[in-house]
């Protein structure tokens, strides 16, 4: 994401008619006028292939049926957007295939797709257009819950940190959006599985003080650098032994945003080796930022 005022590519919001859609829009329509950004409203419409073969035996009238009801919920989202933000430019879209399919040639700025909480067997079985969205698209995606009030100033924006290049934009891109919306921001830093490695196999001659102490002085250099560029956004930090799938979802009951990095494995791998990333996208309590 870009810390710039002048912005030329638009939040897009994936729009379904769901509540969970009618938030994403409203939260994108909030941020967008705080940032000067358009907005540009998509709704997809299947191809033929994806409802089998009645979208012909009919002459077309499903896929037509599937563009009004499209239109509306378009025509819907764009008036809630008017209202709430008039200064907002908006621009609704109909697409042919999947979101996925359509995000991973748009120019965006971030992706906005209402979300709840899924199965993973499920998503591996069926199919998940959030995993694929996900998957496919170029800029950070943010997947946001109704479950709790991510507009709440006192939940904080939670950021996972280890060091890497996925994670450092992750934070800048946590302290970004902390920026625009005032809110604090928690970074965090697991690494229970990374201090015992090659430490021998008896824990009782380890010094678990020198070590907490050590991984948590990391972490405080580690995000002072970035930090200096959103002096004001009030920045935290915690650094546990846990792992950061257990951390990271413990810590969502608590937060407004997680916000992560991906390192941009496909979707099947991804769910099979547990990655942080798509395990959040199922079980977080809170809206969840994945940032490539």
């Amino acid at each position: 994401m870009s810390n710039s005022t002048d912005r030329i590519l638009p939040i897009l919001v994936g729009i379904d008619g769901s509540s969970e859609a009618d938030a994403a829009a409203h939260w994108a329509a909030a941020y967008a006028a705080k940032v000067r950004a358009p907005v540009r409203l998509v709704h997809a419409v299947p191809e033929g292939d994806w409802y089998g073969s009645a979208a012909f035996v009919d002459g077309g009238a499903l896929e037509r049926d599937l563009r009004a009801i499209g239109r509306k919920h378009l025509a819907r989202a764009e008036a809630a957007i008017h209202h709430a933000a008039p200064e907002v430019s908006v621009e609704t879209v109909t697409a042919d295939g999947t979101i996925a399919s359509y995000v991973s040639n748009a120019g965006a700025e971030l992706v906005v797709l209402g979300s709840r909480k899924s199965s993973a067997l499920r998503d591996l079985t069926l199919g998940s257009n959030t995993l694929r969205v996900v998957t496919h698209a170029q800029c950070p995606v943010l997947l946001m819950r109704t479950a709790v009030d991510s507009a709440d100033p006192a939940r904080p924006i939670v950021v996972g940190v280890d060091g890497s290049e996925q994670s450092d934009r992750a934070l800048g891109a946590a302290l970004e959006i902390a920026h625009t919306l005032g809110a604090p921001v928690v970074a965090v830093n697991y690494w229970g599985f990374a201090a015992q490695a090659g430490l021998g196999t008896g824990f009782e001659d380890v010094d678990w003080v020198s070590i907490r102490a050590h991984e948590q002085h990391w972490l405080d250099r580690h995000v002072e650098t970035v930090h200096e560029k959103y002096p004001d956004v009030a920045l935290s930090t915690v650094s546990s032994q846990s792992s950061p799938t257990r951390g990271l979802r413990a810590m969502s009951a608590s937060a407004s945003m997680i916000v992560v990095g991906c390192r941009g494995r496909g979707a099947f791998l991804g769910t099979i080796l547990g990655s942080v990333s798509q395990n959040l996208v199922h079980h977080a309590d809170c809206s969840v930022l994945i940032v490539r």
